[in-house]
C-alpha cells in the first residue's frame, strides 16, 4: 500500500513501545480537530498529486460498525528527537493505536481492498481553490481503496464530526473511478461536504508549482522574441511554446503538459517551473519586476521575487557553465544492424550497442528483445500473445556513418563550420542571434553536402532486406548526446518521413520546409522527401539551436557529438493513429504516490510537442505489487484541438490504459536487469518512488488496436 510500505516493520516490534512527547506536545494519536491551530501541528506538507497543501492521516477502528473510532495521526509526534513510522503511515500507527493485531498484507487486505471494511484509512488534507485564502478541507482516499456509496459517507461523516474548524469547507475528493457517490450526494450534502473531484480541483488551483527550485535571471513577462531569451531569462509565457530555449525558469499562464519534452527537460535540468493562472504583463506581483534582475523561488504553496543584481546573475551562471567539459565517448562501427539483429544477444548487449548506434535504435533493438517485448515468433513474449508487432522492425545506422559524412573530403566547408562554430560556442561569447545565425549555415551546409561513395546506397540495401516493400519510412535521430545519463535530449532533434521510391537529386541542396499538414508527428519536411534528404535532415538537426544551446548548460563536449539513425516503417502504415501516449516510470511532482503518470491524446496530436492550445490527458496510475489492482486516476481531461472544448472522458478505455501500464513494467524490470545500478530490487522497481531516474516510454495507438512503441529512454527528473 503506498503509505504502508514499512521496511523491516523491527523484528522486535519496538515502535510497540507507549508513545512519548515532550511537555506539552500533541499525542502521536489525537481523537479531534478542534481548529485549524491543531489541524497544522498535526499535519505535514502534502506530497499527493497536488504538490501545495498540507495532510493529515486518519485511521478508523471499524471492528464493531456501530461505534466507529477515528483517530487523527500527529504527523509531527516525535521520539527521541526523530518522527517514528507510526507518525508516518497507517499500519504502525493502527498497531500502536488500536494494539491491531493483522499482518501487513492482511491490513491491506482488510483495509483498502474490500468494500466491508475492517478499518478505513485516509486522509484529510486541504487546497486553496480560486485563489481563496481559506481552505478547502479534503477527505480522501488512497486511490487504490475500494471506497465507494454508503462507506464514503460513513467515513467522512465520522471524521468531519471530529473537525471543530468554524466555517470551515469540506469536499469528499475521489481520488480514483472506483470512488463513486453517485448514489449518496444527498447524504453527502446534508453532512456539508461536497464532492471535488482531482480534475476539477486542479483546474481551480491558481498556483500550481512543477518543479520546485530557485533561479536567478531577468523576468521576461510574455517576451515577443522566444530565441532572443537566454540561459539568464526567467521567462513568464502564456502558454508553453514547443520550442524554448534554455533559460534560467519558467511561469505559464496556461497548464502545461507534465509529459511534454519542454517540462521534462525543465525537471532534468532542474530549472524551477510553475503554473500561475493569472500570470501576465499586469499581475501585480510580476509587473513590478519586468525586465528587472530577480531572484524566483518556486516553492510549494507559493512563488516569490525578490530582486537582486546583475553581478549575482552573472556569477550563478558562471558557477553552472565553470564545470569541466563532459567528453561523450562513442565506437566505430561499420555495419548498419536490423533491432532483430541488435536483440540477438542478451538484453544488456542490447542495451550496450547504444556506444556504436546511439540509445534509440539500442532500445529499440532492447525493446524486440524476446526477454522484453519480443516478436511474435518468440513464444510467451507480449507480442506473441498478441498476435502482432509491438515494436517496429526497422534498422540502425552507426554514429560512424555520420563521422564519415562530416569527414567526406568534399564536405571541407562543413567540417570547418562545425570546428569554428564548436570553438566559439565554448567560449560561452556568442549572442543567441550570432548562434542563430551559425547554426543555420552549418543546417543548411549539410543539406547540400554529398554522401560519402557507397554510404546512401548501403542504407538502400538494407531497407530492401528488412522493410522490403515498405514505402513510407521515418528516419529517427539516435545520438550519442541524446538519452544518456542525466541528459535525455527528448525532442532537441528532428525526425523525417521519406518514400523508398523517391530518388535522391543527382545534384542541389535537400531543402527543410514547414509541414502544414498539422500531422501531428512532423512538424517540419524534406524536400524531395527522399531517403538520403531525409538522413540529411536528421544530421543538420544535431546542430539546431535548442540542441546546441541544451548540450552547453549540460556541458557537454560539442566536439564529441554524432548522429546515428533508427529507420523505421511510418507508423500509419497500417493503420490510421487512434492515439498517442506516454508512460513515466513514476508518479511525476510527487513522492507520496506509488504508481506511474500516463499522458494520452486523441488523434495524431502528439504528447510529446502538442500542437499550440491543445493539451493532453494526464492520468495517474496508482499501484504497489502485481497481486494488488491498478487505480486510474485522471488529473485532466485532454483538449486535442484548439478550436474545440476539452473532453469530459478518458482518450482511451481503461483497459487498454491497464495494459500500457503493464507493459511498461514488463520493459521497466528487463531494462533494470539490463542495466547495473537502475534499482536494487528489479522485480520492485515498477512500484519504487525511491529510484533515481525512471523510463518514460513513448507508444502509438492504432486504429486497429495494435500498439506500437516508438522508443523507451531513461528520464532523471522528479
Amino acid at each position: 500500500m503506498a503509505d504502508d510500505v514499512v521496511s523491516d516493520i523491527a523484528p522486535s516490534l519496538s515502535f510497540l513501545r507507549a508513545p512519548t512527547s515532550a511537555p506539552g506536545s500533541l499525542p502521536l494519536a489525537v481523537a479531534e480537530i478542534d481548529s485549524a491551530d491543531t489541524f497544522d501541528a498535526v499535519s505535514t506538507d502534502a506530497g499527493d498529486l497536488v504538490a501545495s497543501g498540507r495532510a493529515a492521516k486518519f485511521l478508523i477502528d471499524r471492528r464493531d460498525p456501530s461505534a466507529l473510532s477515528p483517530r487523527f495521526v500527529n504527523g509531527n509526534f516525535l521520539r527521541d528527537g526523530v518522527v517514528p513510522d507510526e507518525a508516518k503511515f497507517h499500519y504502525p500507527f493502527g498497531r500502536v493505536t488500536f494494539r491491531i493485531p493483522e499482518s501487513l498484507d492482511m491490513f491491506n487486505a482488510v483495509t483498502y481492498f474490500t468494500l466491508d471494511k475492517r478499518y478505513i484509512a485516509g486522509t484529510l488534507r486541504t487546497y486553496h481553490l480560486d485563489g481563496s485564502q481559506d481552505p478547502v478541507y479534503g477527505l480522501q482516499f488512497y486511490p487504490q481503496d475500494l471506497i465507494r456509496e454508503r462507506a464514503v459517507v460513513e467515513a467522512v461523516g465520522a471524521i468531519k464530526t471530529r473537525v471543530g474548524i468554524g466555517g470551515a469547507r469540506f469536499a469528499f475528493v475521489p481520488t480514483a473511478s472506483q470512488q463513486t457517490t453517485a448514489m449518496v450526494t444527498g447524504e453527502l450534502a446534508a453532512l456539508g461536504i461536497e464532492v471535488l473531484p482531482i480534475d476539477r480541483i486542479l483546474g481551480a488551483i491558481q498556483y500550481l508549482p512543477l518543479n520546485l527550485g530557485e533561479a536567478w535571471g531577468y523576468l521576461r513577462v510574455f517576451p515577443s522574441d522566444n530565441n532572443a531569451l537566454t540561459p539568464s531569462d526567467i521567462p513568464v509565457f502564456d502558454e508553453l511554446p514547443l520550442d524554448l530555449s534554455v533559460v534560467a525558469g519558467v511561469l505559464t499562464r496556461a497548464v502545461q503538459d507534465t509529459n511534454s519534452h519542454v517540462n521534462l527537460k525543465s525537471k532534468e535540468r532542474r530549472t524551477p517551473n510553475a503554473v500561475l493562472r493569472n500570470a501576465g504583463p499586469d499581475n501585480p506581483r510580476l509587473a513590478p519586476f519586468a525586465d528587472q534582475p530577480v531572484h524566483l523561488v518556486v516553492g510549494r504553496d507559493d512563488f516569490t521575487l525578490d530582486r537582486t543584481t546583475p553581478e549575482i546573475i552573472a556569477a550563478k551562471l558562471a558557477e553552472r557553465m565553470g564545470r569541466p567539459l563532459i567528453r561523450l565517448e562513442w565506437l566505430p562501427e561499420t555495419e548498419l544492424r536490423s533491432y532483430d539483429e541488435i536483440a540477438a544477444g542478451t538484453t544488456r548487449e542490447a542495451r550496450g550497442s547504444a556506444a556504436r548506434y546511439g540509445s534509440k535504435a539500442a532500445n529499440l533493438g532492447f525493446l524486440a528483445h524476446r526477454g522484453v517485448l519480443g516478436r511474435v515468433a518468440d513464444v510467451g513474449s507480449p507480442s506473441a500473445e498478441r498476435g502482432y508487432e509491438l515494436v517496429p522492425r526497422g534498422f540502425a545506422v552507426p554514429l560512424q556513418a555520420y563521422r564519415d559524412f562530416i569527414e567526406h573530403p568534399p564536405n571541407a566547408d562543413v567540417r570547418s563550420m562545425i570546428e569554428a562554430f564548436v570553438a566559439a560556442e565554448q567560449t560561452g561569447e556568442l549572442s543567441p542571434q550570432q548562434r542563430t545565425e551559425r547554426v543555420d549555415d552549418i543546417r543548411s551546409a549539410i543539406m547540400a553536402a554529398s554522401f560519402p561513395p557507397g554510404a546512401l546506397e548501403r542504407v538502400r540495401s538494407k531497407l530492401d532486406e528488412v522493410l522490403p516493400d515498405v514505402e513510407k519510412v521515418k528516419v529517427r535521430s539516435s545520438a550519442n548526446a541524446e538519452d544518456i545519463p542525466d541528459f535525455d535530449g527528448a525532442g532537441l532533434h528532428d525526425s523525417y518521413s521519406a518514400n523508398t521510391t523517391k530518388r535522391d537529386r543527382p545534384m542541389g541542396p535537400c531543402l527543410v520546409e514547414e509541414d502544414d499538414a498539422d500531422d501531428g508527428d512532423v512538424k517540419r519536411k524534406v524536400k524531395p522527401k527522399s531517403v538520403g534528404c531525409a538522413i540529411k535532415g536528421v544530421y543538420a538537426s544535431l546542430w539546431n539551436k535548442r540542441a546546441v544551446e541544451e548540450r552547453s548548460f549540460a556541458r557537454i563536449d560539442q566536439d564529441s557529438v554524432a548522429m546515428g539513425l533508427a529507420i523505421v516503417p511510418a507508423y500509419d502504415a497500417e493503420s490510421d493513429v487512434a492515439a498517442n501516449a506516454v508512460v513515466v516510470t513514476r508518479v511525476l511532482n510527487t513522492d507520496g504516490v506509488y504508481g506511474y503518470s500516463v499522458s494520452a491524446q486523441q488523434g495524431n496530436n502528439l504528447v510529446t510537442n502538442p500542437n499550440p492550445g491543445t493539451y493532453s490527458e494526464i492520468t495517474i496510475a496508482a499501484f504497489i505489487s502485481d497481486d494488488e489492482p491498478t487505480s486510474l486516476t485522471v488529473t485532466r481531461f485532454a483538449k486535442p484541438t484548439a478550436d474545440a472544448p476539452e473532453r469530459t472522458e478518458p482518450v482511451l478505455p481503461s483497459e487498454r490504459m491497464l495494459e500500457l501500464v503493464d507493459l511498461a513494467k514488463q520493459v521497466e524490470r528487463a531494462y533494470c536487469r539490463a542495466t547495473p545500478g537502475y534499482y536494487p530490487d528489479c522485480d520492485f522497481a515498477p512500484a519504487a518512488n525511491d529510484k533515481d531516474t525512471a523510463l518514460d516510454l513513448e507508444v502509438k495507438v492504432l486504429e486497429d488496436g495494435h500498439l506500437v512503441y516508438k522508443q523507451v529512454r531513461e528520464f532523471g527528473g522528479r
